[in-house]
């Protein structure tokens, strides 16, 4: 009985991941790339900071979509999962999953920063946001990440079919650092802090001598940046939790409903994670929307 129970649970986790994952695919790649298109026809969005993080964290989420997703499409259609097998690939997605996973929180992270400096009614501090400082910052996060993230290029492994890092020492660092503090954390402190202090300038933005035009932007921005940092932390939380403790779980012992529920777990909490990815066409379109039909 226990034994049927456990092939049930995996027999969900497959099929969940599959469909989930043709949704979350379509979706992400059809709303991204309108979103890009959005900020790159409509003249008012050009050097626009908030607007250039947002087309830089799509392009990010589009590569983190497609080589999720992809990967999970060819093993539920041929049955033999790529990764399983292939050191390579094995070392290459986690790789492209990580670097594009942090580097968009770390998009996100700045955009908010910007979005409080660019509302602020100090003249002298609206000048720390500007085009130039995002485009710098942004060559910047893109290094690092792709730095920190070649951990998962040198010391993931394959053991039992399964593709994660084995490594003592870095499992610990992933565990205590780099999974609840440097990629969850300090960017959730950073995004709701700067971006509750810019939804308190837009409050005062009537002051300044600016156009209509300009504040109804400054505000809808600010409220989409907001609404996009409250969805990350709760797509986010069980990805975070759900790695913590399978990083933790001993995998070699005979735990197989344990192991069970943890891959069923681990299927949702990844899912909700990358729907936090796909999902960025709605504030897109709402700002549009908004922005010329109100």
């Amino acid at each position: 009985m226990s034994f049927t129970t456990v092939d049930y649970l995996y027999f969900i986790a497959e099929k969940y991941a599959f469909y989930a994952g043709i949704v979350n695919l379509i979706i992400g790649l059809i709303g991204n790339l309108l979103l890009i298109l959005i900020f790159f026809k409509v003249k008012i969005f050009r050097r626009n900071q908030c607007s250039f993080y947002l087309i830089i964290e799509s392009c990010s989420d589009i590569l983190l979509i497609s080589s999720m997703y992809i990967s999970r499409i060819v093993t539920a259609i041929i049955g033999i999962d790529p990764i399983s097998i292939s050191i390579v690939w094995c070392k290459l997605r986690s790789m492209i999953v990580q670097s594009c996973g942090f580097f968009s929180v770390l998009t996100i992270s700045c955009m908010t920063i910007d979005q409080f400096f660019s509302t602020h009614y100090s003249t002298f501090l609206r000048q720390f946001g500007s085009y130039r400082l995002a485009y710098r910052l942004t060559i910047i996060n893109l290094c690092f990440t792709i730095l920190h993230s070649s951990l998962f290029l040198i010391f993931n492994d394959i053991q039992s079919m399964i593709c994660t890092v084995y490594n003592s020492i870095i499992r610990k660092y992933l565990s205590f650092f780099y999974y609840p503090i440097l990629s969850n954390t300090i960017p959730t402190i950073i995004t709701i802090t700067f971006s509750l202090l810019a939804y308190r300038n837009v409050h005062r933005i009537i002051r300044r001598q600016i156009s209509i035009v300009r504040r109804r932007l400054d505000r809808q921005l600010t409220s989409m940046v907001l609404a996009r940092v409250i969805l990350i932390i709760i797509c986010g939380l069980p990805y975070v939790c759900t790695t913590l403790y399978g990083f933790n779980v001993d995998k070699s012992g005979d735990q197989h409903m344990q192991l069970a529920i943890l891959s069923l777990a681990t299927v949702i909490a990844d899912t909700m994670l990358i729907t936090n990815f796909c999902v960025n066409f709605l504030f897109g379109k709402n700002f549009f929307f908004y922005l010329y039909f109100r």
